[in-house]
């Protein structure tokens, strides 16, 4: 799975986070995006991720009922 992306929908709730963590511990991915709809509590995460991590981590606006919004999310994942 090291080769694998990974989307978190609602990535910035507390499963979302809790998630993120665990996964970034494990190490086991290629690219982990964040899908929410709240950019301060995206912003807020980011700021929040170590630096070695900021760079493994994407963050992309929208809500999973916008199908066009969640279709480009899903590119390469």
């Amino acid at each position: 799975m090291p080769d694998k992306n990974i989307l978190i929908t609602g990535g910035t709730g507390s499963f979302g986070k809790h998630f993120t963590d665990f996964i970034l511990k494990k190490n086991l991915f290629k690219k982990i995006i964040i899908f929410s709809r709240d950019e301060q509590k995206q912003e807020q995460m980011f700021n929040n991720l170590s630096t070695k991590n900021k760079n493994k981590v994407r963050f992309f606006m929208g809500d999973i009922r916008d199908k066009d919004r969640l279709s480009i999310a899903l590119n390469d994942v």
